[in-house]
């Protein structure tokens, strides 16, 4: 068995998706590439997509002084064969960990919390926790064995795809392994590290994770299509994703599963027009101090990183570029800022199906950057 890999309709919803839609399509008018990099970025899209094997893409891609470009392919909806939408839902996957470590930030600013206090002041259950910090959790040094790589917990999970899960549940299993290597010592991706963040955050500000969000976040953003789901319901318009991760490993359709197995790890919802506005505020640090972004923009370098793709809190540098990757079952996203140009990708997929070993929406950035940013190509 496979680890688990994560990586409102009213007339006012309505009016505002409209209005994120035509922020998106009338900026991508207003400042087009010139034709032949047009041509070049429509080809890289339509060979990529065509390899992704996916049913649908939504991309935007924005260099001030350059162009713009906004454009979808393929389907929302296999069954149906609805194309893709530019104000599409998705499930953005591990993007929510950007979330909560800005969240951190924040708290950090008020005072409310240190980067570097242990786990221990906070709950007494963890092993290791008098010498894990918050800031371990967040750049993924903690040693913390992940949950979603525990074969038992994966099958117990496929086996109920509408299984609400606490939080606490989920960190129980990955704290019942022995710990991958003591903390600080090394660096493993862990999502048990963020679903404990999230418990520690909701206990300083004393109210749900999803209450602070939109506080600290979303409404200071105005991130009006960024939410954390309510039970396996997506707000309307959505995309539909398929996924193999099954336990038959066949084909299904995962847009309703309850997110709740991911939680601050990867629960969140967005568009295409809301991610470049986060990708921007988390990667220039607007809601935080200059300290504070400094400190996420610490690198961990130690294997398998290396200077040129690592990790911070809750951010990635991969050549140049600063952002994130999120993937759900049925759904994949990257979205990325380079600081040189300023330049912002998003790339929306709603299939978490690899073709090869290449995750979709990595890999249709990859070739988007080798035509817009060729000096700045991810891995």
């Amino acid at each position: 068995m496979p680890a688990l890999r994560l990586f409102r309709a009213s007339q006012a919803l309505a009016l505002s998706m409209s209005i994120a839609l035509f922020a998106v399509t009338a900026a991508a008018r207003a400042a087009d590439f010139p034709m032949a990099k047009r041509a070049a970025i429509d080809a890289a899209l339509g060979e990529a997509f065509a390899a992704s094997k996916v049913p649908g893409v939504v991309v935007g891609i924005w260099i001030p002084g350059e162009g713009s470009y906004v454009a979808t392919r393929g389907v929302s909806d296999i069954k149906t064969k609805q194309p893709m939408r530019v104000e599409d839902h998705f499930r953005i996957g591990s993007i929510t960990k950007t979330f909560a470590a800005t969240l951190l930030l924040i708290f950090a600013d008020e005072k409310k919390l240190g980067l570097d206090d242990p786990v221990s002041k906070y709950v007494a259950w963890v092993p290791n926790g008098d010498k894990i910090t918050l800031r371990m959790l967040a750049d993924m040094t903690a040693g913390l064995h992940s949950y979603t790589e525990d074969d038992a917990w994966v099958k117990i999970a496929f086996s109920n795809f509408k299984r609400v899960w606490t939080p606490r549940e989920l960190v129980d299993v990955g704290i019942k392994h022995a710990p991958d290597f003591p903390p600080g010592q090394r660096w493993h991706y862990s999502n048990t590290n963020y679903v404990l963040l999230g418990m520690i955050l909701e206990q300083v500000a004393g109210k749900k994770i999803q209450a602070s969000f939109d506080e600290k976040i979303f409404k200071p953003l105005k991130l009006t299509q960024t939410s954390w789901p309510v039970g396996d319901a997506l707000p309307k318009p959505y995309a539909h994703g398929t996924t193999v991760q099954t336990l038959d490993d066949k084909q299904d359709d995962a847009t309703n599963r309850n997110p709740s197995w991911a939680f601050t790890a990867g629960e969140l919802v967005s568009t295409l027009a809301d991610l470049h506005t986060w990708v921007v505020s988390y990667a220039t640090g607007s809601l935080v101090s200059l300290e504070m972004q400094k400190q996420r923009l610490t690198w961990m370098t130690m294997p398998p990183n290396t200077p040129e793709h690592a990790y911070g809190i809750g951010i990635g540098i991969d050549h140049g570029w600063l952002g994130h990757t999120g993937e759900l079952p049925g759904y994949n996203c990257s979205a990325f800022y380079l600081p040189g140009k300023k330049a912002i990708i998003v790339v929306m997929v709603n299939s978490d199906i690899p073709a090869g070993k290449n995750n979709p929406a990595p890999a249709i950035m990859k070739a988007l950057t080798r035509v817009v940013t060729p000096g700045n190509v991810p891995q």
